[in-house]
């Protein structure tokens, strides 16, 4: 009996160690990289009511359909009571700065949307979160800082009290031959794809 009871324990301790060793590890795939500007520019599960071939098979596992110009989304943070309405104003290719001597280095251009955001919340929001544009070959592009340009002032805030509005432009530089098709905004306190718009341009 005792050398069985001991058989037993060595098993269990065996089954336990098993078990906290799998628990620990990162899932296949897991994001590692904050939520807000996550690791992976393609195939990063993008919402989308219809499957977009310029996007990829990817793009069609969503339900959130693209807005369009002058069509306002709703950004719900992470927080009770985050919540902001926005919309792209008007979408410019290329984007074109103030100072004369300012531009994208070669093989480079500027695109630009004009947005505008409005606290709807019960709170106040926060800095913004972030934006990209994506071309026709799936590949995400960040908003880049190029001061003001001939359309208009960038756009800055640090935070929105309730019912204020912010609004200007943000930029993207983008590759010479690139065709962009959707740009996204995203909640800079959610988890990836959720908190965000699309908008098709």
């Amino acid at each position: 009996m005792r050398q069985s009871a001991s058989v037993l324990a060595a098993a269990l301790l065996l089954s336990l160690l098993s078990g906290a060793t799998a628990c620990s590890r990162a899932p296949e795939g897991a994001a590692l990289a904050p939520a807000a500007a996550p690791a992976v520019p393609v195939d990063d599960g993008v919402p989308g009511a219809e499957e977009d071939p310029a996007m990829g098979a990817g793009a069609a596992q969503g339900a959130v359909k693209d807005a369009h110009v002058g069509e306002p989304v709703r950004v719900d943070g992470k927080q009770v009571g985050k919540h902001l309405q926005a919309v792209l104003g008007a979408y410019v290719d290329p984007a074109v700065s103030v100072e004369a001597n300012y531009a994208p280095p070669a093989g480079k251009r500027w695109v630009a949307a004009s947005m505008s955001f409005v606290n709807v919340g019960g709170a106040s929001y926060g800095a913004l979160g972030r934006m990209w544009a994506y071309d026709s070959a799936g590949q995400r592009h960040p908003v880049v800082p190029t001061g003001e340009l001939t359309t208009g002032k960038p756009l800055v805030f640090d935070s929105l009290a309730v019912g204020e509005q912010a609004e200007g432009w943000v930029v993207f530089e983008i590759p010479e031959n690139a065709r962009i098709v959707r740009l996204q905004y995203q909640d800079a306190n959610t988890q990836p794809n959720s908190g965000g718009g699309f908008w098709a341009v």
